[in-house]
């Protein structure tokens, strides 16, 4: 019994968990939400944001309560698209912290410091304080810039001098790591949103494939229910780049598919199939189940159609950029596990060059 009312509370919070939309609407209001049960405190919050507005940036700040499905970075991107897509939110979560900008007056660097300085942050409170003293450079309420804390500038100078190196090498193992965790993080949304989009696809192909007397329809239609359901499983297994794009090709299989189909109800010939893009490092990356599937469950709030309803979406590709330069960097980096994380979606409503993201897992 006792583990039942666990469970039914564990529901009821993840239920009540709040959206990006229901954010974006108090953030717009206010400058900033902080979600009950989470430990922070609203009026020490609204100071931050209040300080961060002052010296002219346009800031706004989230705490959760509960850690949100794909990190704090990802949250904060859907949130910022909410938004119309200008200025920057930061948010906090239980587990991590991760921001999204575009069209502000903060570079990535200053962002980057002050995410790298909230991670220390041992409440939620202190994670927005920090991260706002660092990024305007003045202390906010208990916290200094930096995560300094009042030392003599003689120590801290002492330290520098004698751990200069050790510092300098884990600065570059810490880039690597987020250049890592940045591209998953992108595939994995990419990934999941088109998911989604085939689920609901082979839904909609259901009935006419039914009333087909067109024998290769129902044989493609089955071969892509299974193609779907062998990467909807791999893609909840999926931890490194490799994994991911083996998922990317199964689902550009099922989409191939579906796309036959379709061509083979309108007396049109199949489209020619996908063929996997050779591993070549671009200049500069873009910044930017059970075993028996029949029909899987509609996802709410799809809108994505493929063009003309029979052109491949090529999830292969659009992940080969975003995952080559991080494998690169992976095998070039020793330990190549991820220890930060941020975020973008190629179909993001607001994605251009300007849009930035970043974030990192708590070290508390």
């Amino acid at each position: 019994m006792k583990h039942l009312l666990l469970a039914i509370v564990a529901l009821v919070v993840f239920v009540a968990a709040a959206s990006p939309a229901e954010v974006a609407s108090v953030l717009d209001a206010q400058g900033f939400f902080v979600e009950a049960g989470s430990d922070a405190d609203p009026e020490a919050v609204e100071a931050a944001v209040q300080e961060a507005q002052f010296e002219g940036g346009n800031l706004s700040v989230a705490v959760l309560a509960t850690e949100p499905a794909g990190g704090a970075t990802v949250f904060s991107e859907n949130t910022l698209d909410e938004m119309d897509g200008i200025g920057t939110v930061f948010t906090v979560g239980p587990e991590t912290v991760g921001w999204a900008s575009e069209g502000d007056i903060y570079t990535r660097e200053q962002l980057d410091e002050a995410t790298d300085a909230s991670l220390d942050g041992g409440s939620d409170t202190e994670a927005v304080e920090l991260f706002v003293a660092t990024l305007i450079d003045e202390p906010v309420g208990a916290a200094e810039p930096g995560g300094g804390s009042g030392f003599p500038w003689g120590w801290i100078l002492l330290f520098v001098v004698v751990a200069g190196g050790v510092f300098l090498f884990w600065r570059m193992r810490q880039s690597s790591k987020r250049s890592e965790a940045s591209a998953i993080e992108s595939a994995r949304a990419e990934v999941k949103k088109r998911l989604d989009d085939v689920a609901n696809d082979i839904i909609d192909l259901e009935d006419d494939v039914a009333g087909s007397s067109i024998a290769a329809v129902p044989v493609l239609y089955k071969s892509a229910t299974e193609a779907y359901s062998k990467a909807l499983k791999d893609y909840e297994r999926a931890e490194s780049p490799a994994q991911l794009m083996t998922t990317a090709e199964e689902l550009d299989q099922a989409i191939w598919q579906l796309d036959s189909v379709e061509a083979l109800l309108d007396g049109k010939p199949a489209p020619p199939k996908p063929v996997k893009p050779k591993p070549q490092t671009p200049s500069r990356p873009p910044l930017s189940g059970s075993p028996s599937v029949t029909t899987p469950p509609r996802v709410p709030g799809s809108t994505y159609r493929r063009p003309n309803r029979r052109t491949s979406s090529n999830t292969t590709a659009i992940l080969t950029g975003i995952l080559l330069g991080s494998m690169g960097s992976s095998r070039r980096a020793p330990g190549g596990s991820s220890g930060r994380s941020s975020s973008s979606s190629s179909r993001s409503r607001s994605s251009g060059s300007s849009r930035m993201r970043g974030g990192g897992r708590r070290r508390r």
